[in-house]
Parts: C-alpha cells; structure tokens; sequence
C-alpha cells in the first residue's frame, strides 16, 4: 500500500511566489511617502544623486495599469538575457544529444570511483574564476542542464546540481575581486582607481569560494552515504528521462572532437572576453558554431539539429520569462518613487555608530535592500552616491564602502526571490524555492558573518 502523502501547506510555484512579491511591492507604494534625491552631474559627466538633496514629492501609487504593464516593460528591459539564456539552452541541448558529455563524465567516473568527488571542487573552482573575473554570471542559468547530467550521474540530487554551478559561479562574482558590473562601477562612482585594493578582495574571495565548496561537499557526501538526508530524494524528484538514459560506455574519437568543440569554444569565450572584453553576443555566436558542428559530428542531421535547438531552448522559456518577472518589481518601485525614501530611511541611524559597525551597518543595509533592486548596477547608482559622502563624514575609506555595497548586493543574490537569475536557474533545475531556500540559508548566514569581518577588518586596516 502507497503511503498517504502529507498534507499541509506546499510552496507555491516560483511564478506565484514573484507575483505576489509583486503585489505586495505594489501595496508598498500606498503605504510609504514617495520621495527622491536629486541628481548632479560632475565634470566628467557622469550623473550622481545628492545626498543632501532627498525630498518628498507626491505620492505616485501603482495603478492597476501600471501593474499589468509591468510585465512587458520587465521582459523588454532584459529581452537580451532572456534570448541569450533560450539561446545557450538550445545550443548545450545539442551538445548532451550527442551523449558525448554524458558518456566522458561516466567513464571518468567510474575510473576515479571514490575520487570522483574531486570533480565537484574542480568544477566550483572552475565557475567561479569565471564569475569573479565577471565572464559568466547571469549566462550561469543555460549551464544548469549541465549540472544536472553530473549530478545524475553521481547519484546525487536537483539541489546538488544547483549548487555546482550556480553557487560555485556566484561565490566568485559576489566576492569578486575586479568584476565590472559591481567593484569596477562602484569603484568608478567612488573616485577611486580601478581594481584597487584587489589583494584584499582577492583573500575574501577565496574564503568564500572556499568555505562555499566545503558547504556544497558535505552536503553531496552525506546525500551519497545516506539518500534519506536529501532535501529532494530523487524517489520523489526523479530527473529527466532524456538525461538519464544509458549511454554506451565506448568512448570513441568522435566524443573526443565533439568535448574539444563545446569546450574548446567556451575556452576561446573566456580568452576573448579577458582578452578583447567580449560581450555575450560573442558567446552565442562561439556556442551556435560549437554545438551545430558538435551535432552533426554526432551523427545528428539538419533537421534533428533543428528539433534538438527548439527543444532546449523550450526548456528555457520558464526560466527565461522568470527573469522578466522579477524585474517587475524593480519597476514598480521605481515608478512609485519609494525606493529613494526607503534607503533614505535605512541609512539615518549610520551617523550615530562608532566607524566599524557603521561600516558593518552599510554592509547590511545593503544586503537587505538587494531584495528591492537585484541589479548590481542598478543598486550601485541608488546607494553609492549616498554612501560615499556618508563613509567621508563617519571617516571611514571610500574602498570600505564600495565593499559593503559588493557584499551586501552579492549575498543575497543567492537567495531573494526578486532575483530573476536565481529564481531562472531554480526554474531549470527544477527546484522549488523552498527547498532551495532549506539548503541554502545555513550558507547564506555564514557568508553574512564572512562579510562583516571582512568591512570591519577593512575599517580596521584603513583599507584603500
């Protein structure tokens, strides 16, 4: 006899989960006065907000118009990501149809047998050199499948395959030591040279990329000894039949060409990028050419390529939309002028604090307000223009304040639901928030404690 399923409360699916984020963002602009700061503009032409400027203006609540604009206006703002992950979804769909992927990690496995865990900080290590280094951070969601085939194979679950690739490559980007869409943006806002003080990033960096794989290895080594200890056993949350069908053992010299192609082309990207400061549209390019060839090397033909493309990149439309979505909330904030009274609001008590928790402060406010401006970009040109005069009053250095915005935008990037990458990459993993949120919460925690050691330390050392 079946044993009668639990009930009690089930987590929503992520698309509710967003929406009714959004509709309480929504209420907010109701309840909170609308207020903003002005802006100026310096003699370089950039334009930064006046701290000294904030005001209240009329209130500016979300119509019913506004909110269902929202959505639109949310997947035109990010319609590049959004291509760009349906894009790389079909191109790899290509890539493991060959089997080749699936059979090489098979054989290596099975000669490394109980070393094989060695590949789970090979891969970490791997993916957040490319998020530090800012090469690959939101494109991360059209990896996942890839995750998911190692996690299959080790006998490990949905949330381990998360953790490879999405954690390994956003421990490196939310510490990271140069990239250019959070350090070199706030630095650049801040007055200060670019990658300064990149000794002392580096040494975080590697701490928490550090203490993230040990996270990610006890997890995966107490779910191999006993399944029962998984969040999501796979009895209950099997993978895909397609990802897990046999593959036949013989690796031949076509797998060899079609593993140089795939990963042969994500090796040049990473050259190009460093190197010439290659955008996206360069990696799709690399990866259309990459995986086509992979394809037809394989034995695909044309049109079984064709079918193959559409079918990864269907795989991709929940994920994709996401991204959109959780945008909207960003934009209803915007519209409804609360976001400028919020961290008005949040910032107040900082005058009253002795430097190094002032600092710590300013790294949690930050962290906190993450969950209402997920753009690392578009938080810096809300906060740091604040913070900067702020950190020159209290007499704490501008590069202790660059660093409580890195930290306080990375963090929570891992876990907040107004993040359309996270919630993009649950969403193809096939991971409910929850759960998610079960696995990653202890880590969070202690990225948390990590990160205020690190400003007061930085208070502490006068970093510069």
């Amino acid at each position: 006899m079946e044993k009668e399923k639990k009930k009690g409360f089930k987590m929503p699916d992520t698309y509710v989960i967003v929406v009714i984020m959004l509709l309480i963002v929504a209420v907010l602009t109701f309840i909170i006065p609308a207020g903003t700061y002005d802006t100026i503009e310096t003699e370089t032409g950039q334009k930064l907000i006046d701290p000294e400027s904030f005001h209240s203006v009329d209130q500016s609540p979300t119509t019913i118009k506004g909110l269902l604009f929202a959505f639109y206006t949310g997947l035109k703002n990010n319609a590049s990501m959004i291509f760009f992950v349906m894009l790389i979804g079909g191109y790899m769909e290509i890539a493991l149809a060959t089997s080749s992927i699936q059979r090489g990690l098979r054989i290596m496995i099975a000669k490394m047998k109980d070393k094989a865990f060695i590949m789970i900080p090979i891969v970490m290590i791997f993916f957040a050199i490319l998020g530090a280094t800012g090469v690959l951070i939101n494109a991360v969601v059209a990896f996942i499948p890839l995750g998911l085939a190692v996690a299959e194979i080790m006998g490990m679950d949905r949330v381990a395959a998360m953790a490879f690739l999405y954690l390994g490559t956003y421990a490196g980007f939310n510490s990271s030591f140069m990239a250019a869409s959070s350090v070199q943006i706030a630095q650049q806002m801040a007055d200060l040279p670019l990658l300064s003080g990149m000794g002392f990033r580096v040494v975080v960096t590697c701490i928490i990329v550090a203490v993230t794989i040990a996270y990610v290895m006890r997890y995966c080594l107490r779910i191999t000894k006993d399944p029962r200890l998984s969040i999501m056993p796979t009895e209950e949350y099997p993978f895909d039949e397609d990802l897990s069908a046999e593959v036949n053992d013989k690796f031949t010299g076509k797998d060899i060409v079609i593993l140089i192609l795939v990963f042969g082309g994500l090796a040049l990207y990473v050259y190009g990028c460093i190197r010439y400061k290659w955008g996206y549209d360069y990696m799709a390019a690399i990866m259309l050419v990459a995986c086509v060839a992979a394809g037809f090397v394989g034995g695909m033909g044309p049109s079984q390529v064709a079918r193959t493309f559409v079918e990864g990149s269907k795989k991709m439309v929940y994920a994709a939309l996401l991204i959109g979505l959780a945008s909207c909330i960003s934009i209803i904030l915007t519209d409804g002028q609360i976001i400028h009274t919020i961290i008005h609001a949040i910032t107040i008590p900082l005058a009253a604090m002795p430097k190094a928790l002032a600092a710590v402060f300013m790294f949690l406010v930050n962290l906190v307000f993450n969950f209402f401006v997920s753009s690392a970009s578009g938080q810096a040109a809300i906060v740091m223009p604040i913070m900067v005069p702020m950190a020159d009053i209290l007499g704490i250095s501008r590069q202790v304040a660059v660093l409580a915005f890195q930290y306080g935008d990375g963090f929570s990037n891992s876990i907040i639901p107004t993040s359309g990458v996270l919630m993009a990459a649950l969403g193809v993993a096939k991971v409910p928030f929850d759960k998610w949120v079960k696995f990653m919460w202890p880590l969070f925690l202690v990225w948390t404690v990590i990160g205020c050691i690190a400003v007061a330390t930085g208070v502490a050392i006068n970093l510069q």
